[in-house]
């Protein structure tokens, strides 16, 4: 029989009761993780991972759906985006070689969320707008690894933010490995994780929903673009 590992609601732990018993577990509000194991050494080990990254803020991430948060005076805010212009293309169509994409972050410190204390951007040629958005965010962990006080980062991908608190944890942990099929953007991806170890304990994240009301992701947004208008 299965055993089944439920965190993040009031059923949190182990079970090794039928899934038809144990369903009824999943479905509360807050909706908890879960998931089903072969052996319990197995579920045991997930388990742990997932309620210590409970307590890890550079495991999770909040939301700020129309980019107000409150921001604390003794800390650095880093905004990061990446786009890229794919000319014509079809729905699910690879970008082109002759594509223009860019990439930006904006930091800020304490609750001045109005002029940054510092900007970088950058564009490239035939680059994919994931591609882009992680290139943003390696350029904001190299300047979080320049001082000693907490960053959070902010961005608007959910693709970025969803891989950087869980599944690049559960690849790592399976030797960069994933079971249905390869990782895209590997090598980026080992890199982010390897910046982020050292830098776990002052880090965490924010969503901000995309050209809302930000002024840190609208400002991103016109330095990358400003960047791919350059490239000639």
């Amino acid at each position: 029989m299965k055993t089944y590992a439920i965190v993040g609601n009031k059923y949190e732990g182990l079970y090794t009761k039928p899934w038809s018993e144990v369903k009824a577990y999943t479905q509360t509000k807050p909706a908890p993780k879960f998931k089903g194991f072969t052996t319990k050494a197995e579920a045991q080990t997930w388990f742990d991972s997932q309620v210590s990254a409970k307590n890890d803020t550079s495991r999770q991430y909040s939301t700020a759906y129309n980019g107000t948060f409150h921001a604390s005076p003794n800390q650095y805010y880093i905004f990061t985006d990446g786009g890229s212009r794919n000319t014509g293309n079809t729905a699910g169509g690879h970008v082109k070689a002759t594509d223009k994409a860019g990439w930006a972050i904006a930091i800020y410190h304490g609750s001045n969320l109005n002029e940054p204390v510092y900007t970088d951007s950058g564009a490239d040629w035939g680059r994919t707008n994931n591609e882009m958005e992680m290139l943003a965010l390696i350029n904001a962990l190299l300047q979080t690894a320049k001082v000693s006080t907490p960053v959070t980062i902010v961005s608007d991908s959910k693709y970025v933010l969803d891989t950087v608190t869980n599944w690049m944890y559960n690849w790592a942990a399976n030797g960069w490995r994933k079971s249905s099929g390869e990782i895209a953007n590997l090598k980026a991806w080992q890199q982010i994780y390897a910046l982020i170890k050292p830098l776990a304990a002052r880090l965490s994240f924010i969503w901000v929903k995309g050209h809302a009301t930000s002024h840190g992701n609208i400002t991103v947004d016109h330095l990358l673009n400003d960047a791919m208008d350059q490239l000639s």
